[in-house]
């Protein structure tokens, strides 16, 4: 071959690697942005019913699982901690509405794990506090899981002690797992 030939063959070959190269990356983000609106749908559709006091299980279910999926396939963007964050709250919601204890338990590990992994793989996301204080609601109010719910409350209030909430959580903790017959008889008795 002579050198004008392979010169051009290169020269071809590069423009030829770079636009499949380009078209990659336009396809990725494409394919990101597919899914980054379809699970801006749904969580759109939740809050949509949740302003008239509706709740949808199907589509919050959806919506946590496309939730995962995104956040597995892009956790640098931007909106996954966010987006996990919603679905935590929602996995929550799941359990509390649901009356089948496979599914309370199921939700509710799944909003424990959400929760974790958001403190593990954006430890400065902003709900991040939250997430510490809804593990202890988890435990506190669908599982009945008390020591655990403790745990999270008193981690709450070691990490943010000048935060409204950890001065009304160490009020709370002392009628924590007592029924509201027993918080009143308890207050009750601290009043004579």
């Amino acid at each position: 071959m002579n050198k004008k030939l392979l010169i051009l063959l290169a020269g071809v070959m590069l423009v030829f690697g770079t636009s499949c190269h380009r078209e990659s990356n336009n396809t990725k983000l494409l394919e990101k942005g597919k899914a980054q609106t379809f699970v801006l749908q749904l969580l759109q559709q939740i809050d949509s019913l949740g302003s008239v006091g509706e709740f949808d299980q199907d589509i919050a279910k959806e919506f946590i699982a496309k939730v995962e999926v995104f956040s597995n396939k892009y956790p640098e963007d931007n909106m996954a901690a966010e987006f996990l964050y919603r679905a935590g709250l929602t996995a929550m919601t799941v359990a509390k509405a649901s009356e089948l204890q496979g599914e309370i338990d199921f939700y509710s590990q799944k909003a424990l794990t959400i929760f974790e992994d958001i403190q593990q793989i954006y430890p400065d996301f902003s709900g991040v506090k939250n997430c510490i204080l809804n593990k202890g609601v988890v435990y506190d109010d669908i599982l009945h899981d008390y020591v655990n719910a403790e745990i999270h409350y008193k981690e709450f209030i070691a990490k943010y002690p000048a935060d409204t909430l950890s001065i009304n959580l160490e009020s709370y903790l002392q009628y924590l797992g007592m029924s509201p017959e027993e918080i009143i008889r308890e207050i009750e008795k601290n009043r004579k």
